[in-house]
């Protein structure tokens, strides 16, 4: 009677979890829907000798072996998605059709259970296992570890439920074994390992979704940068020590205004899109690079000094100047003026260099724009760094 019980109540789980990670899966976290389709394929694999209960039992070991083999394969491939790992998905199903051909012999041709089980067995944990092992080395987080271990675990149970039944499967056939303890013992195994696998990953999932949501939150939708929001909370989290080392750049569009009301306000996104896509491919990576609104990007350098800072500024206004934007519908040169500062002995946050940098901008965008213009420097001998000394007086009301 329990044994009745416990098999009418695995089923339902795994159709609950299926269906929650389906519908998880409508916000495109990466690995919802392989989830899904694992848990609804295992459903189906438990569930098969109800729903084809008119046929004979070796058609419905067929069917259920085939379930399960798809069901591992897709858990295997949930695993690979989280991970990022590449998926291999040809061996992964060539092995599983392999599999699957050797259980149909052992069930029609030889009549046998026992190698009918061990088949099926060794071929799930093998599904699942090479995923695992692809992954081993790939958890960023806790839950990513736990969600490895449990895996680990799920192969474990299969591989020593495997090694037993040589001694616990009866032999009389299918009906038998399905009443028999071992048929108990393998589905008591297999539905707390599948219970606590569905309660992780689908933590994982709600991790990945609300990294998801905090991401789009934090992020400029028109560059891929982070946006004031994001910026903050990097800030925020900078380590103490770069208040004793590092610089700011502020970088402006020129004339930006006239690009929007002459080409329109597609043409200007795309302006933008352009200007932030060269930042991120001239600046070194682990920069912070920022969209403050408009046309004006902010850019964070840790243990960079004044001239290095300066130095990429120039890169950057020479090589914007020098890309020919025709390909927008526009043959017009499009440049930026560069504000630059230094972290000071006194400075309390990065905001301080920031809104120094501000004012060089301010001065650059005074001095004729196209210019970098950095704190304290009124000359410099390096002709290829374009800058012009802040005036003792500045003029008022520049335009962007």
């Amino acid at each position: 009677m329990e044994s009745d019980n416990f098999a009418f109540l695995l089923p339902f789980v795994m159709l609950a979890f299926g269906c929650t990670f389906m519908i998880v899966s409508r916000w495109r976290v990466q690995p919802a829907r392989s989830w899904g389709c694992a848990f609804l394929l295992i459903f189906l694999a438990f569930s098969a000798p109800l729903i084809f209960s008119r046929l004979p039992f070796p058609q419905q070991a067929i069917i259920s072996n085939a379930l399960f083999l798809a069901g591992f394969y897709f858990y295997g491939e949930a695993v690979l998605r989280r991970f990022g790992t590449k998926r291999y998905p040809v061996l992964r199903v060539s092995f599983a059709v392999a599999v699957l051909a050797v259980v149909a012999h052992a069930i029609f041709v030889e009549h046998n259970l026992r190698a009918e089980l061990l088949a099926g067995d060794l071929g799930c944990a093998g599904l699942l296992l090479f995923p695992l092992l692809l992954t081993l080395r790939k958890a960023r987080h806790v839950l990513d570890k736990v969600l490895l271990l449990v895996v680990g675990l799920v192969v474990t149970e299969t591989l020593v439920r495997a090694s037993i039944y040589l001694t616990s499967v009866p032999a009389k056939g299918f009906g038998d074994f399905l009443a028999s303890d071992y048929a108990f013992v393998m589905q008591v195994g297999a539905g707390v390992l599948g219970l606590v696998l569905a309660l992780t990953a689908l933590a994982g999932v709600g991790l990945d979704l609300i990294l998801h949501y905090r991401e789009a939150a934090e992020q400029d939708p028109l560059t891929g940068l982070l946006n004031r929001r994001g910026f903050e909370r990097l800030v925020q989290n900078l380590d103490k020590d770069w208040h004793q080392s590092g610089a700011a750049i502020i970088c402006d569009i020129d004339h930006f205004k006239f690009v929007n009301d002459t080409y329109g306000h597609a043409t200007g996104d795309r302006v933008i899109a352009g200007v932030a896509e060269l930042l991120r491919r001239h600046l070194p990576e682990g920069i912070a690079i920022a969209r403050f609104g408009g046309e004006e990007f902010v850019i964070l350098l840790p243990e960079h000094s004044l001239g290095e800072a300066g130095a990429l500024a120039n890169l950057l206004r020479l090589n914007l100047a020098a890309r020919d934007w025709s390909g927008l519908g526009f043959h017009r040169q499009i440049t930026a003026s560069f504000g630059v500062a230094g972290v000071a002995p006194g400075d309390h946050s990065p905001h301080d260099a920031i809104a120094r940098a501000d004012k060089q901008l301010y001065a650059a965008k005074v001095n004729g724009r196209n210019t970098v213009m950095m704190e304290g420097i009124s000359s410099v001998e390096e002709p290829a760094l374009h800058i012009v000394p802040q005036p003792r007086k500045s003029g008022e009301g520049a335009s962007k």
